[in-house]
């Protein structure tokens, strides 16, 4: 991971905000992108206060154009995109749903149809150039686990992202371009908080954030020519 050109959506507050620190080193450039725009400053001003480069695009990943025009002025900016990691995501409850039933729809947009429009712009940048490294945070709930009976439609936007990654690994396997699934189960994070979950943090289920980040680095970090496909990180001892 030198003199990359690293995209993050998310990258305003938890597991984003962490990778676009740790991942700041000299060399690299971090294109950081999220809604917040005050936060989004604060990390790029960190970074570049710290002898980084950084530079933030508001953008809401729900909204196709918003994503074609942050690509363009990134490119603009640092010229090429190296890697993109798709972090931004919402939860949901069922319970919650049923209360509010628009969520479902934001569930789906933000978690499966963001992530899946920012590849496909980003892709033929990529391929154009026949490198680079696209990261997709998932989730445990994208996989086949018995606790996902309690948030179907959060379940199912994963599951949506899990295949298309699955897919993409495919479509590419034939070029230099890298396609990482990430599936870590529970960390501290206020994805919870957001959803009014009673249990949001410091729970003795949940792994760090900053330790999530540096698995999701260690995979960046591999030799050109070994693609951690699909890495599932969990607690020890608290297999959820």
């Amino acid at each position: 991971m030198k003199n990359k050109v690293v995209v993050i959506t998310g990258a305003s507050q938890g597991l984003g905000k962490e990778l676009s620190l740790g991942l700041a080193k000299p060399g690299n450039k971090m294109a950081l992108v999220a809604r917040g725009e005050e936060r989004l400053k604060q990390i790029k001003d960190k970074i570049n206060k710290n002898g980084g480069t950084a530079e933030y695009f508001v953008c809401d990943v729900t909204k196709v154009n918003q994503i074609k025009e942050t690509i363009k002025k990134i490119i603009n900016k640092f010229g090429k995109i190296d890697v993109l990691i798709n972090g931004a995501g919402v939860f949901s409850l069922d319970e919650l749903e049923n209360e509010k039933p628009e969520l479902t729809e934001e569930v789906l947009k933000v978690n499966s149809v963001g992530t899946i429009n920012f590849i496909r712009l980003v892709l033929p940048y990529m391929e154009k150039a026949d490198s680079g490294h696209i990261v997709n945070v998932i989730s445990r709930a994208g996989l086949e686990l018995e606790e996902n009976k309690d948030w179907m439609t959060y379940t199912a936007s994963k599951w949506a992202v899990t295949g298309y990654t699955k897919a993409l690994q495919a479509k590419l396997t034939k070029t230099a371009i890298k396609v990482s699934g990430i599936y870590p189960g529970a960390f501290e994070s206020n994805i919870f908080e957001r959803v009014g979950y009673k249990e949001a943090h410091n729970q003795s289920w949940m792994m760090e954030t900053s330790q999530v980040a540096k698995a999701i680095i260690w995979v960046l970090n591999q030799p050109d020519k070994i693609e951690v496909s699909s890495l599932s990180l969990y607690k020890k001892d608290e297999n959820i």
